[in-house]
């Protein structure tokens, strides 16, 4: 995510001023999230322990936008880093099973400085990512995506597929697979799985609840004993644990609007 902010400011507003006139056009659905976590994992690395996450999204036509959030919960939040990301795309349909996603996400760690310290001597309160990737309209949903984080300069690769079943009338089970792949411009980079199950229940069309059982592996020692951290903050352990795989449940609601 290493960019200099003006560029920053300017792509982030770029792209929500391409959205603001499609919004004129077309009414705004909007959609809401509540989750709580036992850990926050992202991409094949441990970010924090228990957690609350929440999330508005809008969209208008092949435009969205929004705002996620996750704070810590617990004796070890005192180790999770607050996180708001804005974020904003535009997808399109190429074919009848093929479909393009482009946007960027502005990542906002609040204790760090300012929404807008990106790449300066502040600490990089905020950091840019930009994306791009492809969907694909057959079995398993398939799709591949490509990232690029401007301020920690690192690429990284992504596939995903998944696969719902009804139970019943208002129930599901679903299952999610992903694979990634995470390079620096410098350093060593990791490669990562994560399976994801989750049985749903829909109280109507727009409000539905969850509960889900997730695990992921990586080729690299990227998740953290936040139990040990926490311990070695109060000073009655010596050293932190870390592991190269991790499993964590979650259980949420989504709505729209």
């Amino acid at each position: 995510m290493k960019i200099k902010a003006l560029c920053t400011v300017s792509l982030f507003a770029a792209t929500m001023a391409i959205a603001a006139p499609a919004s004129a056009q077309d009414a705004i659905e909007w959609s809401a999230t509540v989750d709580a976590v036992t850990e926050y994992n992202f991409r094949g690395f441990g970010l924090g322990s228990e957690s609350l996450q929440a999330g508005v999204e809008g969209s208008a036509g092949g435009f969205t936008f929004g705002v996620w959030a996750n704070t810590g919960l617990g004796e070890e939040s005192v180790l999770n880093a607050d996180e708001i990301d804005l974020y904003a795309g535009y997808s399109f349909d190429i074919s009848e099973t093929v479909s393009a996603d482009f946007g960027a996400t502005l990542y906002h760690y609040p204790q760090l400085g300012e929404l807008f310290d990106v790449g300066t001597d502040a600490g990089d309160a905020s950091t840019l990512e930009l994306y791009g990737g492809l969907g694909f309209a057959m079995t398993l949903d398939p799709s591949v995506y490509l990232y690029y984080d401007t301020t920690l300069e690192t690429w990284t690769a992504e596939g995903s597929a998944g696969y719902s079943w009804a139970t019943g009338e208002n129930t599901s089970f679903d299952l999610s697979g992903t694979i990634g792949t995470v390079e620096p411009d410098q350093g060593d980079g990791y490669s990562y799985g994560i399976l994801g199950a989750s049985y749903n229940y829909a109280f109507n069309d727009a409000t539905s609840v969850y509960a889900s059982l997730n695990g992921s592996v990586s080729s690299e020692d990227t998740f953290v004993n936040f139990t040990d951290a926490l311990k070695v903050l109060n000073g009655t352990a010596s050293e932190v644990g870390v592991d190269s795989s991790t499993v964590w449940v979650g259980v949420g609601l989504s709505t729209g609007f």
